[in-house]
C-alpha cells in the first residue's frame, strides 16, 4: 500500500520517535490479499482524521478509534486493488478537480488550499490518502453499476405521487454517522467506537468532519447531509427519536438492524409537495475563521462580532466594504451559485433570505459566515422536479448496488488483521 508522508502519532500501541519510527513501516497492522497495511498508515490516517480536535493528543480515544479507521483502510485497498484490475486509474486532473471542490466546500478562495492545511497541520499527502480510494472507486462505480441502473418514467411517477400525498407533513433536515456492523464479533466494537465518536460530539466537534471521516453510507461524502427525510422515511428505530429532537440537537447511537446511527437534525418543515425549479444567487460573504475546538468563550466572542458587523450591512455594496474592512480572505463576493449546491446550513440560510438583507451568522467547520442575497433568479424549465427525481433515484439505487459490490469484495478477499 503506498506510503502517506505524514507525522506519527502514539496509538498506545505505536511507537517513539526515532529508531522505532522507522519501526512502524515494517510492523504491521493488516494484510488485504497481497497488500500491507502498516502501522505507520494506521497512524497516518488518525492524524488525518483527528486534525483540529482534541483527540489528537488523547491515546485513549486514538486506541479506540483505531479498529474502525483500519477498517476504513481495508476497504480503501479492496476499493483501489479492483480499480487497478480494472484498468481505472486517479490522474493529477482528477486529484486537482478533487482539490477544487474541496476549497469549494470550505469556503476557500482557489489556490488557499495548501495554506489551509498548513494551518490545520495536515500534510497533503494524507489528504491525497484519503481522497485517491474516493475517486477510484467512484470511477469503478460509474463503469461497472451505473450502466446497468434504470429508472423508468413510471418509477418518477410513483415518487412524484408520494411526494404530492405527503404535503402536509413534518419534513427532517438530517445529518447522519453510520456504522456498519459486519459480524456479531465486532459488535461491541462498533458499538465503542460510535459512544466515543459521540463523546467526540459533545466536546464540540464538527459533525460533518466526523461523518466524512468515520461514516460508512453514501452521504459520508457530503458530510453526513441527508437532506429532508419524512419521518414514515426513517427506519422504525429513528423515527420516534428524530421525531422528538430540537434543532441542533443529535442522538445516538442507535442500532438498527444494519449497524450504529447517530442523527444530527438542521431544521424541520411542513412539505409542501413537489418543489419549484433550483434558484441562482448573487452571494456576498463575511467570513469569520475560528477553529473547530476553540474555547466557548472565544467561539461566542466571535459570534457577537459577526452579528455587530451584520447589523452594519445595508445591501450588497455595503457588504463588499464590510468584507474588505474585516480582512479575512474569504470574504467579499462568491459570485453566482446554484442554491442547491450550497452546503446545507447555508442552504438554510438563504433559501428565503430577501435579497439586500444579511442572513444569521452560521458556524460551519472552519468559522463563522455571514450571507447576503444581491440577487435571485428562478430555476428554468431546464432543472424540472422530474429530472431531479429522476437523479435522485437513479443515485440511490447505485448507491445501494455499491454497497453490494462492496460486500462482495470483502467476501472474496484475504484479509488477515494483526493487531
Amino acid at each position: 500500500m503506498r506510503r502517506t508522508l505524514v507525522f506519527a502519532m502514539s496509538l498506545g500501541l505505536a511507537l517513539s520517535a526515532g529508531a522505532a519510527f522507522a519501526q512502524q513501516f515494517d510492523k504491521i497492522a493488516a494484510v488485504v490479499n497481497d497488500e500491507v497495511i502498516s502501522v505507520y498508515d494506521l497512524n497516518s490516517r488518525l492524524s488525518f482524521v483527528t486534525a483540529g480536535t482534541k483527540a489528537r493528543k488523547q491515546p485513549e480515544t486514538l486506541r479506540r478509534l483505531a479498529p474502525q479507521i483500519l477498517r476504513q483502510l481495508i476497504d480503501e485497498t479492496l476499493q483501489l486493488q479492483e480499480a487497478k484490475r480494472l484498468g481505472v486509474r486517479v490522474t493529477d486532473a482528477d486529484l486537482e478537480q478533487a482539490f477544487v471542490g474541496i476549497e469549494r466546500q470550505n469556503k476557500l478562495k482557489k489556490g488557499m488550499l495548501d495554506s489551509y492545511l498548513a494551518a490545520q497541520g495536515i500534510d497533503k499527502m494524507a489528504l491525497i490518502a484519503k481522497i485517491e480510494p474516493e475517486i477510484a472507486w467512484v470511477k469503478v462505480v460509474g463503469r461497472r453499476i451505473r450502466p446497468q441502473v434504470q429508472v423508468s418514467a413510471e418509477d418518477v411517477d410513483e415518487a412524484m405521487t408520494r411526494i404530492e400525498a405527503a404535503a402536509g407533513a413534518p419534513e427532517l433536515f438530517l445529518y447522519e454517522i453510520f456504522l456498519r456492523v459486519d459480524t456479531p464479533e465486532n459488535e461491541k466494537e462498533v458499538r465503542q467506537i460510535a459512544s466515543r465518536i459521540v463523546q467526540q460530539l459533545k466536546a464540540g466537534a464538527g459533525f460533518s468532519a466526523l461523518a466524512r471521516n468515520f461514516s460508512q453510507s453514501a452521504s459520508a461524502r457530503r458530510g453526513g447531509d441527508l437532506g429532508w427525510v419524512r419521518q414514515g422515511e426513517l427506519e422504525s428505530e429513528l423515527a420516534e427519536p428524530a421525531a422528538k429532537l430540537k434543532t441542533g440537537q443529535f442522538f445516538g447511537p442507535i442500532r438498527t438492524l444494519s449497524g450504529y446511527h447517530i442523527l444530527l437534525l438542521r431544521d424541520r418543515r411542513i412539505a409542501k409537495g413537489l418543489e419549484a425549479p433550483n434558484a441562482t444567487l448573487e452571494l456576498q460573504q463575511l467570513f469569520f475563521p475560528i477553529a473547530l475546538g476553540a474555547q466557548t468563550d472565544k467561539t461566542d466572542a466571535e459570534m457577537v462580532r459577526a452579528n455587530s458587523f451584520a447589523a452594519r450591512a445595508e445591501n450588497c455594496d455595503g457588504m463588499e466594504k464590510l468584507g474588505a474592512e474585516l480582512g479575512t480572505e474569504m470574504s467579499g463576493s462568491l459570485g453566482t451559485v446554484e442554491l442547491a449546491d450550497l452546503p446545507a446550513p447555508l442552504k438554510l440560510a438563504v433559501e428565503t433570505l430577501e435579497p439586500g438583507r444579511p442572513s444569521k451568522p452560521v458556524r460551519t467547520e472552519t468559522g463563522i459566515i455571514v450571507l447576503m442575497v444581491c440577487s435571485r433568479t428562478d430555476g428554468g424549465a431546464g432543472g424540472t422536479e422530474r429530472e431531479r427525481l429522476e437523479k435522485m433515484l437513479t443515485a440511490q439505487r447505485v448507491d445501494a448496488a455499491a454497497r453490494r459490490y462492496m460486500r462482495d469484495l470483502r467476501r472474496a478477499a484475504f484479509i488477515d488483521i494483526r493487531l
